[in-house]
């Protein structure tokens, strides 16, 4: 037995009181500097500000707005313009292309990438300055999920994540999704997430391409684990899990009993050595199985795995749609929110299993916050601090970072739910802007419109118009409404879908990954009927929209309001 392994022995048998006053202890130096900050976050926020701009003033940036001269936020503020990524991007691609000293002092070792509202992919600078900035945080957070569920240390934790390096740029330097980034170490990108003690599923398995595949590895080698924390960032990908269990349960307690796994030859080397050398026969857990269904009729997450102490995932946005569907699989469980994070930072901390709202972090990136209304009418007063927010009020979030993103429209409305001490909490509402975002595909309007233009291109087929929705169903999907010049038939409105979908997934990178993952359905065409956008723009008109800034909803939030422009008729993906 290995010394980690005599260790989590040791710490699963005892006590949950004994568990949550370790972890107070363990974490007590970060539990400590956080309490401190939240009860002086305007100075904090002042003091990390001087520390990020003094590092970057002689960078391209810090030179062209004055860093040197920077004393105060109020400075700042005067001297940095608020900008989106298209305003960051011409320094980025300067990065990207090995060009050093750009936006901030330090090289990056990793690019966080992610799909830009343009369709051309965001690229975000991963030092180890702006991991430290990232993690520290997370470590208030841990000691918070270990008070809420101390038996995590029981067993192993059944999660999914990405440890693909997805490429290198012109300069040799690797990219991809940011959680790799901040996993590795410069120079090693070969170690990115790479499997520990309480990892119930080695990461060889989310190297696999094949996601039937991939999915069905991994809940062979988790069935003969003791799993006692779910977690992904999407509450939809563990209710996708939870399903495919149930789908591929008797499979599952075949191969339980026999030591084997369905489509193992399938695996490519090394892969494959790997796997099987960690396939155990395991009868209790396929008896289990059966049991569940024979009880059920279907199979609880919570019964193969009866030790999952409660589960982590988002809980803000569109999230509560999946969240209704958890207690179906995990009966009795709760859950923790991970915080409200991304790429570009980590910008809260949730303290309990309590809502999806958490303390503002005002310990890692300096946060500023715009009220929403003031930013959609591009008429932006002084920016707000984390000690100034109104409860129930939304703004739109600007970060600085050690990234190298200065006053940043990270695009994101979050809305303050109260305060710890003297700090806001807040919590994820949604998109900036006309945006759509289910498991995190961040599609835009430029997306669609460019998928629409090379669809119509590809086919031959012309359209009066289209608009494009969101359906929260399982899994969730895209509805695709469109108003053809001329009648479609079955084949040409399913040869206009496959390739919208097909150019879409060009467009945004992830929307292509959401789709292949099954994280997000086959999109569904919505034939409108004749005139349902000059009816649609003549009641705008008349409700009192100038004529000439009416123009297609490209983008609908709610679904119920593309049906409202007059369904001919559904037509079904190909099969």
């Amino acid at each position: 037995m290995s010394l980690a392994s005599g260790l989590l022995w040791l710490l699963g048998h005892l006590p949950d009181d004994a568990l949550r006053a370790g972890s107070r202890v363990l974490f007590g130096g970060s539990w400590r500097r956080f309490e401190a900050a939240v009860r002086d976050p305007r100075a904090v926020q002042e003091e990390r500000l001087k520390t990020i701009v003094a590092r970057a003033k002689d960078t391209a940036f810090g030179k062209t707005y004055g860093f040197a001269d920077v004393r105060s936020l109020a400075d700042y503020q005067a001297k940095v313009p608020i900008m989106g990524y298209e305003g960051f991007e011409p320094f980025l691609l300067r990065m990207v292309e090995g060009e050093k000293n750009v936006l901030i002092p330090d090289e990056p070792y990793f690019f966080g990438r992610s799909s830009g509202t343009t369709g051309t992919p965001k690229y975000i600078p991963v030092t180890e300055v702006y991991t430290a900035e990232y993690r520290l945080p997370r470590r208030v957070w841990a000691r918070q999920v270990m008070q809420a569920f101390p038996g995590l240390v029981r067993g192993k934790i059944l999660t999914v994540h990405s440890p693909k390096v997805e490429g290198e740029t012109p300069a040799g330097v690797p990219y991809g999704s940011v959680t790799v980034g901040l996993s590795v170490k410069r120079g090693a990108p070969e170690r990115a997430l790479v499997t520990g003690p309480l990892d119930a599923v080695p990461k060889e398995v989310f190297l696999l391409e094949d996601f039937e595949l991939k999915y069905y590895a991994l809940l062979r080698l988790a069935a003969q684990e003791r799993v006692s924390l779910a977690a992904a960032i999407n509450p939809s990908t563990l209710v996708l899990l939870a399903e495919k269990l149930n789908a591929n349960a008797e499979q599952l307690a075949e191969d339980l009993e026999a030591g084997t796994m369905r489509g193992l030859e399938q695996v490519p080397e090394p892969q494959r050595r790997i796997l099987q050398a960690r396939l155990r026969k395991d009868r209790a857990a396929a008896g289990r199985l059966r049991r569940s269904r024979a009880n059920h009729g279907r199979v609880l997450a919570t019964d193969l795995w009866p030790d999952i102490a409660g589960l982590c995932c988002w809980k803000g946005g569109s999230a509560p749609f999946y969240l209704a569907q958890l207690p179906r699989w995990f009966p009795d469980r709760e859950v923790m929110d991970y915080g409200f994070l991304a790429t570009e930072g980590g910008f809260t901390i949730p303290l309990s299993t309590e809502g999806a709202s958490g303390v503002v972090s005002v310990l890692g990136h300096v946060l500023e916050f715009v009220p929403e209304d003031e930013m959609a009418a591009g008429d932006v007063g002084r920016p707000l601090l984390a000690d100034e927010l109104e409860v129930g009020a939304r703004y739109r979030v600007l970060v600085t970072g050690s990234h190298g993103l200065y006053r940043y429209d990270i695009n994101d409305v979050v809305e303050c739910t109260g305060y710890y001490d003297k700090t806001a909490c807040i919590a994820f509402v949604h998109k900036g802007g006309n945006m759509l975002s289910i498991t995190g595909e961040k599609v835009g309007e430029s997306h669609v419109v460019e998928a629409m233009g090379r669809a119509e291109a590809e086919t031959g087929l012309a359209l009066a118009g289209f608009s494009v929705s969101c359906q929260l169903s399982q899994p969730p999907r895209y509805l695709v409404g469109v108003e053809p010049v001329e009648d479609l038939g079955e084949a040409d409105a399913r040869r206009l879908l496959a390739a919208f979908e097909g150019a879409l997934g060009a467009v945004n990178i992830e929307y292509e990954a959401k789709r292949s993952s099954q994280r997000l359905g086959p999109a569904q065409l919505v034939i409108l009927a004749p005139g349902a956008f000059a009816r649609e723009r003549a009641r705008r008109v008349e409700a009192g929209a100038p004529d000439s800034h009416v123009k297609p909803p490209h983008l609908l939030k709610v679904p119920e309001h593309l049906l409202a422009l007059g369904v001919a008729r559904m037509v079904e993906p190909a099969s």
